[in-house]
This record gives structure tokens, C-alpha cells and sequence, in this order.
């Protein structure tokens, strides 16, 4: 994974994140991702290409594939889980999902 979206990752999750609560994303917790994609897109939000697709893990790289080429990195073990980068204005929020139906777990946004 490319150094710069890593250490954006980093400073997002680790370096006072907002709460979805402050920012107004609770309402999309448990919600598909799919649907919460949509309203972010129609509200100002854009998705964040990853450039670094090939060196992610093979279920992130068939998400990246079917749809979602914001896709970070997916992990699918005991909990299937995948996040997805999106960003408005000055603001970044990492968008992590639960299990194969890409329900929405957490969103988790700092500013640049």
C-alpha cells in the first residue's frame, strides 16, 4: 500500500477523529454501504480512488472491481470487514463495514 494513503489512514484513526455523531454520520450506521455511498455522493462527498489496489487483499480487490475502487483494504476471516476513503472539502472519513453485506460499522472522519 502506497505510503501516503497509509500514513493518511493512520492520522485519521489514530490523531482526534471526529465522531460520526459530531459530523452527523450516525444516522448511517448498520445501513448498506451501497446506499450510504449514494447519499455521501449526492451530499458533496467523493470517493478516493485507491491506487494501490494490487497490493491489497484479494476480497478487496474483487470489491474494488465490482464497484467500489474507494476500497482501502478488506479482511475476511472470522468478521468480514472492508473500509472505503472518501473526502470533502478538508475533511477525510474512513468508512468501515461489517460482514459480506457491507453493512456499515463506523465512520471515522478528520480533517487534512
Amino acid at each position: 500500500m502506497n505510503l501516503l494513503l497509509i500514513f493518511t489512514l493512520w492520522n485519521a484513526v489514530f490523531i482526534l477523529p471526529a465522531s460520526a455523531q459530531e459530523i452527523g454520520f450516525d444516522q448511517y450506521i448498520n445501513a448498506p454501504y451501497s446506499s450510504v455511498r449514494d447519499s455521501l455522493i449526492n451530499d458533496g462527498w467523493k470517493t478516493v480512488p485507491n491506487q494501490q489496489i494490487q497490493d491489497t487483499s484479494l476480497y478487496a480487490q474483487d470489491i474494488f472491481n465490482e464497484r467500489y475502487k474507494e476500497v482501502v483494504n478488506c479482511i475476511s476471516m472470522e468478521r468480514d470487514q472492508c473500509q472505503f476513503v472518501l473526502t470533502k472539502n478538508e475533511t477525510i472519513i474512513i468508512v468501515t463495514t461489517k460482514e459480506k453485506t457491507l453493512n456499515v460499522e463506523s465512520i471515522v472522519a478528520k480533517n487534512k
